[in-house]
């Protein structure tokens, strides 16, 4: 049986249909990306397979007693509880364990109960099997790949900002035990390393998904299958992003051409009809006047809805747009980059990449002028006219309409001529007199675009500038810079957006930024390096030890080496063997009913219990990659 299946499904909101008659599943093996312009219904679809919203039509039918992991866009936490705690509480069963295995430990510390005692051990023995102990283990890698150091674990959730609070969420989701994960945009607060990551990440789990997403290169790294909502139902396409793109495509060209055809055939018909109705051909005109009138007509598909912009300078600048030498720079007394040399010149489009709290932000305050380097020099160009785009947005006034807001940049103008800018960004009919305070997160990054362009900056320092953006408008977005007559510097995690309009890349690694316009030509090249430019890895293993493999095979085999590998294996035999003696003399001492007397031990001998067991795990995945290349370089000599 499916784990969800969508019966002709419809949601209406103030009688107007957002989508009807949709129909589809999720399967065991479901590895499925949902896609669709902003405001088409996507959140709405999932909050209706999930049941928190009931449709309006049709029904949802859901396998009994699946467990659904999911990650919403907009969320809800208890602003108090310390982050660690939210994260753990993602497995309950194994914190109702472990509360049931402290209470029997500190009843056995009072009095001595041979029944209680077995309770205890079976309890040992079932928190062991079902990986229990080493969850705290996982707990470390998954906040630490999401960029969460262990002294942050224990901050309350409302000193996290937004984007840190969903990448809590997040770590929480993974760690969940679930029948289906489903993830609403996953990548808009993470960087490139943490969304390599979750790729490597979602490749190696078995359990069956749906993610909605804007990034392209995720999707293509992570689905089998797309749903498109588009126009009021949903299309099923079997392949990742870019197969659909092409299958798009080509349905979009057969449906114009029969389209056409009918339309010709149609045409000629009621020209037939009209000719021969009162002639000769009468019972033949009949004829084709009952076959015209049983006709589907098949409507041709509808036009792009793809806001064309236009990005316009209102004055050139000069040839250097900035020179920047021995320049160091801290923030929160953090020192980010020291004694770095850069430069940017016109029309250059240059790519900022590097982790998330890296210093890329704080660059580009520098260059905006709204901070102080520590020392060194940063020389800005002649005749700049900067437009800065904030991926916080703080600039718009939640107190003014959308009308308002471009208006009050240009009082003299007219009111169509606000309109006619307004709808150039797709804000028409009522949209124009909604409160900023009440746009969806696209409709502000819209509007924020609309503001920006409208001042014909001729830099652009772009901060995010896809988050919240479907692929339509980054799509518009993107062949606007292409054309733009200025100069453009940004900051994004979107790879696609990166490799399409970058010429230059500015690398952060190791407080040190780099100009390594020479060194990379697209963003392949980028993440084969990304392990030296930050200090999370998330290339999976076996194509790290390819790497190290291929580089040994190009050397004459040192015996020497050899014979360290071979020593190396022995050692981490010998520590597996101590590792489990260790282990079978704290079994010996929990059979001891003389153990259970004293609390402080008992919880010694479970901490003792859990370290030698993550110890052991990682013994032997060493081992097990330590005998492989042992085999392959003895196989070689």
């Amino acid at each position: 049986m499916s784990l969800i299946q969508v019966i002709d499904v419809g949601q209406e909101y103030s009688s107007h249909f957002v989508f009807r008659g949709i129909n589809c599943t999720i399967e065991h093996n479901s590895r499925i990306g949902l896609i669709g312009s902003n405001g088409c219904g996507k959140s709405t679809l999932i909050k209706i397979m999930l049941g928190i919203l009931q449709p309006s039509e049709g029904k949802v039918v859901r396998a009994k007693k699946c467990q659904i992991s999911y990650l919403a866009q907009d969320l809800s936490l208890d602003q108090n509880l310390p982050m660690l705690d939210f994260v753990k509480a993602s497995r309950p069963d194994y914190q109702m364990q472990e509360r049931q295995i402290h209470e029997i430990s500190e009843a056995l510390r009072i009095r001595h109960d041979p029944a209680k005692e077995e309770i205890l051990n079976r309890l040992l023995d079932d928190y062991h099997s079902i990986g229990a102990y080493d969850f705290d283990n996982q707990v470390k890698y998954v906040l630490e790949s999401l960029k969460f150091p262990p002294e942050t674990w224990h901050r309350r959730l409302g000193s996290f900002s937004g984007g840190e609070q969903t990448r809590i969420c997040l770590a929480a989701m993974l760690l969940a035990p679930m029948d289906l994960l489903i993830l609403d945009e996953p990548t808009n607060h993470l960087d490139i390393a943490m969304i390599g990551w979750l790729e490597n990440w979602l490749s190696k789990l078995s359990t069956p998904y749906l993610i909605v997403s804007h990034d392209r290169h995720f999707l293509d790294r992570t689905v089998s299958s797309i749903y498109c909502l588009r126009d009021g139902s949903i299309s099923v396409t079997k392949g990742n992003y870019s197969s659909f793109k092409e299958a798009d495509e080509i349905a979009r060209l057969a449906r114009e051409k029969a389209a056409r055809l009918q339309e010709k055939w149609i045409n000629e018909t009621e020209d037939f009809i009209a000719r021969n109705m009162a002639g000769q051909k009468t019972n033949q005109a009949k004829g084709r006047l009952k076959q015209l009138q049983k006709v589907e007509r098949i409507s041709a598909p509808a036009g792009s809805t793809k806001l064309k912009l236009r990005l316009a300078t209102e004055s050139r600048s000069g040839n250097d747009i900035y020179r920047i030498q021995d320049m160091s720079f801290a923030a929160g007394g953090k020192l980010l980059a020291e004694k770095i040399d850069l430069y940017a010149g016109y029309q250059d489009r240059i790519a900022v990449i590097g982790p998330n709290g890296c210093g890329k932000t704080t660059l580009l305050k520098l260059l905006l002028g709204d901070a102080t380097p520590q020392s060194g020099e940063l020389k800005r160009g002649a005749s700049l006219n900067i437009g800065y785009y904030d991926q916080h947005q703080i600039t718009l006034d939640d107190r003014l309409t959308v009308k308002e807001t471009i208006w009050q940049l240009a009082p003299l103008e007219p009111i169509g001529y606000v309109l006619s800018w307004l709808a150039r960004f797709g804000f028409r009919g009522d949209d124009v007199d909604k409160s900023v305070s009440v746009l969806s997160g696209g409709e502000r990054s819209r509007l924020y675009l609309s503001v920006l362009i409208h001042k014909r900056p001729n830099l652009l320092i772009l901060d995010e500038p896809t988050n919240h953006l479907d692929i339509e408008l980054t799509d518009s977005l993107l062949e606007a810079l292409q054309d733009y007559d200025g100069t453009v510097i940004f900051v994004s995690h979107d790879r696609f957006f990166i490799e399409e309009l970058a010429t230059r890349y500015w690398v952060f690694r190791q407080r040190m930024t780099e100009d390594q316009s020479t060194i990379y030509s697209t963003i392949e090249d980028i993440d084969e390096d990304l392990e030296r430019i930050i200090e999370v890895s998330f290339t999976p293993p076996q194509i790290v030890k390819e790497k190290v493999d291929n580089r040994v095979r190009k050397k004459k085999l040192n015996p020497w080496y050899l014979e360290q590998l071979h020593q190396q294996i022995e050692d981490k035999q010998q520590n597996i063997k101590a590792a489990n003696d260790s282990l079978e003399e704290i079994h010996l001492r929990l059979a001891d009913s003389a153990t259970y007397e004293d609390a402080n031990l008992l919880t010694a001998l479970h901490q003792q219990m859990k370290e030698l067991q993550v110890a052991i795990d990682q013994d032997r995945n060493s081992l097990e990659e330590l005998e492989l290349k042992y085999l392959e370089l003895s196989y070689e000599e």
